[in-house]
Order: structure tokens, then C-alpha cells, then sequence
């Protein structure tokens, strides 16, 4: 990977390029981090770089044209444009992943009191670190930077990517070294039993409780029970508010119709305007009241949750079969590195959703996959 970063300040990276992890990796040749100097493309006489706002305002903001020149330079094909910005959509681990797929970044750090907003036009993305303001894009590269280069296939071991925080949505499960005691505090003894199930089974559950516990936002993602309304007429809403709603049913029965009343375990809750979509609607009659709502049977959900796994598996046997030809095995180590984060994620956020004998299959499913790859690989060699 090569990532180069647009800055005026690139001596601030000659600590960050020369230590530890970035240091070893950019010696084993896993990165290539390069610094620019934009004020370098300036076609001012003073290596100008910045001017004052249109229609007035304090600060002083970056002209295109140093940066437009920069840009060029540097970007192929395959590049991919970040511009670190407040404005930008915030930064995880995800898109961490996501990035560390790709083979050449620039980063644009910002000075002053921001950018010409037509720079924009020649970034593929904006990334903010957080809602706070920086006195530049330095730290934010910085972070970006380190973040995904130690994703990178053999900088860090295998399995301290995959067992780490924010895999699966969740937060890290407690750590302990030696001595078993201090200060009162005992090591858990699950810990010390060497019953490595046993052992697992508890990190799994502590990585739950704690995530609940310290970020509880976390666990709100796309696989909420509840995604509320937007729209100004319509009022939020929590599963209590309508747990006891009972369904009319027209049935048939030979050849006469009659209605059955039910109240059915409320699975997922929310606003929608789809078509062929199963499942019940209900319209409010005052203004202040749902526009309308879908109960959702606990049949479709996992049906549902069951088909989304099913596409990341079949995802996931392509990209192994393409590992197949990889002579470096860089590719085949970050493939098999993604196989366990799907089973951690699977795990962590579709339990809830699949049957014990559904989760079963899917988990014996990848694992599967790993094994007649590893099969394969091993006689190839």
C-alpha cells in the first residue's frame, strides 16, 4: 500500500514514520507513507497558499489551486482521495477495514479556517475523526493512518486484528496478566481453568455486557429492533407502545370466512413504504399518531437475517477461491483474517436473530470453507 499525505507541516509526521509499528512496517516494505509539501505547487511569488473569504468572515481559507496541482500529481487509476474534514462522515473500524483494502490513499490535511469548497470536487471522500475541531489534518492523517496499516497482511499478528475492539460492533473483553492477585483483585478463575471453551464463552459474554455498559450506541446499528421515523408527523415510538396490539386475520375455512384475533411477538418496528413486503399495516387516525407501521413476525426476521449471511458467506467463498492463485500469500492472510471477523460478527450481532440451529449451520459453513481452502493451499505448495 502507498499513502501519501497533502500537508504544510509534513515535518510533524517524521516522529509518527520513525517509530514502533509504522517504523517496522514501512522497513518491511508492507507501506510506502510519503509526505507533500502543497505549498510547493503554489504559482504565487510568495508560495501562497491561502486568502481571505468571499463576503467576508474571519480566517483565512485554501486556494484550489495549490491543492488541485498536489492531487495531480500524485493520483492514478487507483487512488482514493480523503479529505479530513469536520464535515465528513466519523471514522471506525470499519471503514478502517475498508480502507486498508486499497492500494493507494491521499490524505488531505486542512489549516485555517478550512478549504475552497471546491476542492471537494476532487475528493472521493470525507472522513471526520469526531465532533471537535483540530487546528489542523495532521493528527486526524495521523490516526487515519496508523489505523490501517496495522490491518495491513503480516505488519501485526493475525489474531490481534481479529480479537480486538469493535470486531462484530463490540468493545474488547477484559485482559490480565501476572501476578493472579493484587491489591485485593483476583484474575477470573475461568481464566486460569484452561478450559478454552469455557474461556471463550466468557470473553463472548463479557464483550456483550461491557459494550451495553460503556457504549450502548454500538449495539444500535442496522440490526436495531426499532428504527424510528423521521418525518415530522411522525411521532417516535418504543415496542411497549403497541406490544399489546392484536392482529385481525380473515381465514378460510370451507369456504366460509371468519376472523382470528392474535398478538404476535413484536420482532422489529418500523415506518416503510415498500411493496411485497409481508407483514401488517397499521394507519393512525390523528395527526400526532403513526402514518403508518409494520409489525414484523419473528418468521421474517430470521428469514431475513438468514439471507443477509447467506450473501456475506458466498462473498467470502469467492474471495477465498481468488485467494487460491495468491503466490505471496499477503492476499490469502488477510482473506482468512476476514473469515474470522465474519464469524465473530455473525455471532455477536445475528444470534439474536437465528435459530441455535441456524447459526450452527452458517458457523460450520465458513468454517468449512477455511478448511478445504487450507486443504487446497497445502497441496498446491
Amino acid at each position: 500500500m502507498k499513502i501519501d499525505i497533502l500537508t504544510l507541516f509534513p515535518e510533524m509526521f517524521d516522529g509518527f514514520k520513525s517509530e514502533s509499528i509504522i517504523k517496522r512496517a514501512i522497513d518491511n516494505k508492507k507501506v510506502e507513507i510519503n509526505t507533500c509539501n502543497f505549498r510547493t505547487f503554489s504559482k504565487d511569488k510568495h508560495n501562497k497558499v491561502d486568502d481571505t473569504p468571499y463576503g467576508g468572515g474571519a480566517g483565512m481559507v485554501l486556494m484550489c489551486q495549490p491543492i488541485f496541482d498536489a492531487v495531480e500529481s500524485l493520483r492514478t487509476e487507483k487512488s482514493k482521495v480523503i479529505l479530513l474534514s469536520p464535515q465528513g462522515k466519523k471514522y471506525n473500524q470499519k471503514k478502517a477495514y475498508e480502507l486498508s483494502n486499497e492500494e493507494h490513499l491521499i490524505f488531505i490535511c486542512g489549516h485555517y479556517e478550512g478549504f475552497d469548497e471546491r476542492i471537494k470536487t476532487i475528493c472521493d471522500e470525507e472522513i471526520s475523526i469526531g465532533d471537535y475541531v483540530l487546528t489542523g489534518g495532521e493528527l486526524p492523517a495521523m490516526i487515519l493512518t496508523d489505523s490501517i496499516v496495522r490491518l495491513l497482511p503480516g505488519v501485526i499478528q493475525e489474531e490481534s486484528c481479529t480479537n480486538e475492539s469493535f470486531n462484530g460492533n463490540l468493545l474488547d473483553y477484559p485482559t490480565y496478566t501476572k501476578p493472579r492477585e493484587y491489591k485485593g483483585m483476583k484474575v477470573p478463575e475461568v481464566l486460569l481453568s484452561g478450559n478454552h471453551k469455557k474461556i471463550d464463552d466468557w470473553r463472548k459474554s463479557e464483550q456483550v455486557r461491557i459494550t451495553k455498559e460503556k457504549r450502548p450506541d454500538l449495539v444500535e446499528s442496522k440490526y436495531s429492533l426499532i428504527k424510528q421515523g423521521i418525518k415530522k408527523n411522525v411521532r417516535k415510538i418504543t415496542i411497549d407502545d403497541v406490544k399489546n396490539i392484536k392482529v385481525t386475520e380473515i381465514k378460510e375455512k370451507e369456504n366460509k370466512k371468519y376472523k382470528v384475533e392474535k398478538t404476535y411477538e413484536l420482532i422489529a418496528i418500523t415506518i416503510f413504504n415498500p411493496k411485497n413486503l409481508h407483514g401488517y399495516k397499521l394507519k393512525g387516525k390523528s395527526s400526532d399518531s403513526l402514518t403508518k407501521i409494520l409489525i414484523v413476525k419473528k418468521e421474517f426476521y430470521t428469514k431475513v437475517a438468514f439471507k443477509n449471511v447467506s450473501k456475506k458467506i458466498n462473498i467470502l467463498s469467492q474471495r477465498l477461491k481468488l485467494a487460491l492463485n495468491d503466490k505471496n500469500n499477503d492476499y490469502t492472510t488477510k482473506v482468512l483474517s476476514e473469515a474470522q471477523i465474519l464469524k465473530d460478527t455473525i455471532i455477536a450481532c445475528y444470534s439474536s436473530y437465528l435459530s441455535s440451529t441456524a447459526l450452527n449451520e452458517v458457523i460450520n459453513k465458513i468454517d468449512y470453507l477455511v478448511n478445504e481452502f487450507v486443504k487446497i493451499k497445502t497441496t498446491n505448495l
